[in-house]
């Protein structure tokens, strides 16, 4: 699968079906802090990614 990294940068990835939570965990990255889309539309954290799926990971900006 093509991830899209919040900076940019992007990583391939070949594995079996695993979960955003599973992906984010493998990346070290903060469910907290990003949002997921898989093929353009964003995604629960429960969804299963496959090897076909593009992913972008948007990182959430606070503030005020």
């Amino acid at each position: 699968m093509k991830v899209i990294l919040p900076n940019g940068d992007i990583k391939e990835l070949v594995t079996d079906s695993l979960t955003v939570e599973e992906l984010l965990q493998r990346l070290d990255i903060s469910q907290g802090e990003v949002l997921v889309s898989k093929n353009k539309c964003i995604i629960p954290e429960d969804t299963i990614l496959e090897n076909s799926d593009d992913i972008r990971i948007i990182q959430v900006v606070f503030g005020g």
